[in-house]
């Protein structure tokens, strides 16, 4: 009695056994995926870190080469004309888009540009 009853407790044991290697590969398998897309991702990351620290970079120096010109000649700005400005509104959304600036964002400073040209083209009607 005492020896079936031990050989049914290896039986159950056996099976759960199996059980958790199961369980055990299917966690494996799960990790695994999931490093190969963590690996991706972190090179997806890199890459787009990199350029936008090559956007800022750049923009950085546009701000200092303006800086400059406008110490120079601080009315210079307010004299471009309006084809130039466009292009340089064309400039700055190409340079958005490859900063990848949310849609929202874009729309901010796009705003905030024209609104600029709005004030300076105020001030050149005023006489200012």
């Amino acid at each position: 009695a005492k020896i079936g009853e031990l050989t049914s407790a290896i039986d159950t044991s056996d099976s759960k056994i199996e059980e958790l290697a199961a369980t055990i590969a299917q966690g494996d398998t799960e990790l695994k995926d999931a490093t190969v897309i963590r690996e991706k991702e972190v090179k997806d990351f890199s890459a787009s870190e990199g350029e936008l620290v090559d956007a800022v970079d750049t923009l950085g120096r546009a701000i200092g080469v303006l800086e400059r010109e406008m110490a120079k000649n601080p009315a210079a700005f307010a004299q471009l004309q309006s084809k130039d400005m466009s292009s340089a509104l064309q400039a700055l959304s190409a340079v958005m888009d490859a900063a990848a600036f949310s849609g929202t964002d874009q729309k901010k400073l796009a705003a905030l540009v024209q609104s600029q040209q709005g004030e300076e083209a105020d001030d050149m009607d005023l006489g200012a």
